[in-house]
């Protein structure tokens, strides 16, 4: 990717590297980079290719794999399915139904499933023809359910997720991809997280870096008690 497209790529869309996504989803990273570059792996004595489950927003940058914001969202969806004990071949049925249905590569971050979910969730069941798949979701948790769940803190705009807030209490913090490059912020404020943690670590008290930075100590609270919680 060169340095011009890479810019227009970029622009708006978040970008973080596989650390990074992994550390604001809880996904690990070996978990991240197999759903987006697959995996070779022995089968009864000779190699197989699982394809990924879905390509990254952007090419590799420098050789490095990187995901958008879209990226991110999808992935913590795709790790709830997993959560629910959804096997990778009956996952890998869902996810390229739901492309399917919708003609988006990244379906489960679109409002559709968020709005639509049960009958979505229908259609993807119809469109896998695997009575195995009905079995294992509805005998846990409805599709819909899980998509809806995980969606709660997303907001939308023409119809794709365009704001994740994951911070604890009042939600101060905010994951926008128009701002920061998609890094944390409070959102009312536009102060970087990791800023407000720097300024901890170097021994300015919460009331100090509220000075500091012009905003209440309320929100410091809030983004220490957001970067605590990502760092564990």
């Amino acid at each position: 990717m060169d340095t011009k497209t890479n810019n227009v790529q970029l622009l708006g869309a978040g970008i973080y590297t596989v650390p990074q996504a992994s550390r604001l989803s809880a996904v690990p990273s070996a978990r991240i980079k197999r759903w987006l570059r697959g995996q070779t792996r022995s089968y009864q004595g000779r190699e197989v290719f699982d394809a990924p489950l879905w390509k990254s927003s952007f090419d590799d940058i420098d050789g490095t794999l990187h995901l958008s914001f879209r990226d991110m969202i999808e992935l913590r969806m795709v790790d709830r399915f997993r959560a629910q004990k959804l096997s990778m071949p009956y996952l890998r049925k869902v996810v390229g139904a739901a492309q399917e249905l919708l003609g988006d590569s990244h379906p489960f971050s679109t409002s559709r499933f968020k709005t639509d979910g049960k009958r979505l969730y229908l259609e993807v069941l119809k469109l896998t023809r695997e009575p195995e798949l009905i079995e294992v979701l509805s005998g846990q948790m409805a599709f819909h359910s899980i998509i809806g769940v995980g969606l709660k803190d997303v907001e939308f705009q023409g119809g794709v997720a365009s704001l994740w807030r994951p911070g604890l209490g009042r939600g101060d913090v905010v994951i926008d991809p128009e701002r920061n490059f998609g890094q944390p912020v409070l959102g009312e404020f536009g102060v970087p997280t990791s800023a407000i943690k720097l300024s901890f670590d170097a021994g300015r008290s919460p009331r100090d870096i509220s000075r500091d930075f012009e905003i209440p100590e309320r929100a410091v609270n809030s983004a220490l008690a957001f970067e605590e919680r990502v760092a564990a």
